[in-house]
């Protein structure tokens, strides 16, 4: 009998990054944790229904718990924001302050692929790794264009990131 066992976390693809703080122009809803993983998709094909791609095409998902009570968080659809050009009805400014990041690759079909590596990071690698911890209640998804995938966001090859705040424990 041949029995393989995987621990994903600790072999989880990573690298760690400094970024300056920046500023995002972005649609934002308020989501408890139990409805977020319904919901979130819902507030993406609402922003894209409603010609929010407009102004904001969507290069950021930004989830903030800025107490890390983890009941309620801010959700963001954003952009990087230019001061030259105005704020649109319905939509606001938020600051990512600066921070050291873990950034994970994503690749797979949406929003699935992203649930997986969000899952695993939170329940494998953050346990397992011995060297980082949780800096701040934010989590950032960065997409790529999605017209360079014949499939769009659909595609099985679609690269995304998941961006952690960490500090050294």
């Amino acid at each position: 009998v041949l029995k393989l066992s995987m621990e994903g976390g600790r072999n989880m693809e990573y690298r760690i990054e400094k970024k300056e703080a920046f500023t995002v122009l972005c649609r934002a809803q308020t989501f408890s944790y139990e409805e977020g993983p319904a919901r979130v998709p819902d507030f993406w094909r609402e922003h894209f229904a409603t010609g929010g791609s407009a102004v904001v095409r969507g290069l950021y998902g930004i989830n903030i718990d800025a107490d890390m009570a983890g009941e309620r968080f801010d959700y963001l659809i954003a952009d990087p924001y230019d001061p030259a050009v105005g704020i649109p009805e319905g939509f606001v400014t938020r600051t990512i302050p600066a921070h050291t990041w873990a950034v994970f690759p994503c690749r797979g079909k949406m929003a699935e692929a992203m649930h997986t590596v969000n899952k695993q990071i939170f329940s494998e690698w953050l346990p397992s790794n011995g060297t980082y911890d949780i800096a701040s209640g934010i989590n950032v998804e960065r997409y790529d264009d999605a017209s360079k995938y014949p499939e769009g966001i659909h595609d099985i090859s679609y690269y995304s990131e998941v961006w952690v705040p960490v500090r050294k424990k």
